[in-house]
């Protein structure tokens, strides 16, 4: 399932061409820069962010307006360059539009297309492009990293549900978002946790947090029970994935490499309108576990139970663990 549920992710795969397969295959210079110092940006994050061991990365294919560009395991040094149409062909045999696109297939590969292919489509952000495409590539190369434990997680379901071709990080939103009552039962949440987020000191970060947890059990008792109950899950992982990724664009944008935007700023940039329910309640539950659970990188994706309800929870109130665990058995 790693390739379906990170279909919508994207890693930045830009490559320079040391030897060209073509005259006219030659990565822009501009392009180059940033995707070395984007790439560079994750193997700092993985460690300093999410405590996580350095870890190879995975073939990175990169999208110019004219040629595709491939890096085995990242490797500038063995970059394949073919020109392409109006589509770009991918590894696996699938082809997609040469325009602005970003996805992560599993821990397979990660497609990305460079800068000037965004900046061409008219794409800005007021951080500045480069950084907001730092920022994706943040955000999708961390799903890779979690690929097994979503599997894990969700492969059954998925395939007793029947929905494989259907799941994203969409699939709530997706199936929610023509229900009044549900919308404003998942906005009331998302805001609380914003709320707590800001909130002026840790105590009152703590309550407003135990009120959106209070919260989000009662809209899953409500719309997640009986015969829908699986529904949590879905919730449950992305959710957690999503809520990582963002928050590793908004530490990144708050850092000097990223433009040490006020947190404001940083806030506002990520969220892009909200617009995505995964995307933007993940940030905001992350943002407090950030907050009230100091060492959540250890557990989140490390251990299956450690995912957005329990991590909430675990901050709200320390000390508690899924099943009654300790921490020191939980961390690694």
């Amino acid at each position: 399932m790693a390739k379906r549920l990170l279909a919508q992710a994207g890693v930045l795969l830009a490559a320079c061409v040391s030897v060209p397969a073509s005259a006219q295959c030659v990565m822009d210079g501009s392009d180059r820069a940033w995707l070395e110092a984007a790439l560079g940006n994750w193997q700092k994050a993985e460690v300093a962010e999410l405590k996580l061991a350095p870890a190879p990365l995975p073939d990175v294919i990169a999208i110019g307006a004219d040629c595709t560009f491939t890096l085995p395991a990242g490797d500038f040094s063995a970059v394949r360059a073919e020109p392409h149409g109006e589509t770009a062909k991918l590894p696996d045999g699938s082809e997609v539009p040469a325009g602005p696109v970003s996805f992560a297939m599993g821990g397979d590969f990660f497609v990305m297309s460079l800068p000037s292919v965004w900046r061409a489509a008219g794409v800005s952000s007021e951080m500045g492009l480069e950084r907001l495409m730092d920022g994706v590539l943040l955000h999708e190369i961390s799903h890779v990293r979690q690929t097994a434990l979503a599997d894990a997680a969700l492969n059954d379901v998925v395939a007793q549900q029947g929905i494989e071709d259907d799941l994203s990080d969409d699939y709530i939103q997706d199936l929610f978002s023509g229900d009044a009552a549900y919308v404003a039962a998942y906005e009331k949440e998302r805001d609380m946790l914003f709320a707590a987020a800001a909130a002026p000191d840790d105590v009152e970060a703590s309550r407003l947090a135990a009120e959106a947890l209070g919260l989000m059990r009662e809209r899953r008792a409500k719309w997640m029970a009986g015969d829908t109950e699986w529904l949590a899950g879905i919730d449950d992982v992305f959710l957690t994935m999503e809520g990582m990724g963002q928050w590793l664009i908004y530490r990144h944008f708050r850092s000097p490499e990223g433009g040490s935007a006020s947190p404001e700023d940083a806030l506002k940039a990520v969220r892009r309108g909200g617009r995505w329910w995964s995307q933007d309640e993940g940030l905001a539950l992350l943002l407090v576990v950030d907050r009230l659970l100091p060492g959540w990188q250890t557990r989140a994706f490390r251990e299956p139970d450690w995912r957005a309800e329990n991590l909430l929870a675990a901050g709200v109130e320390p000390g508690l663990l899924p099943h009654g665990g300790d921490a020191s058995s939980q961390e690694r």
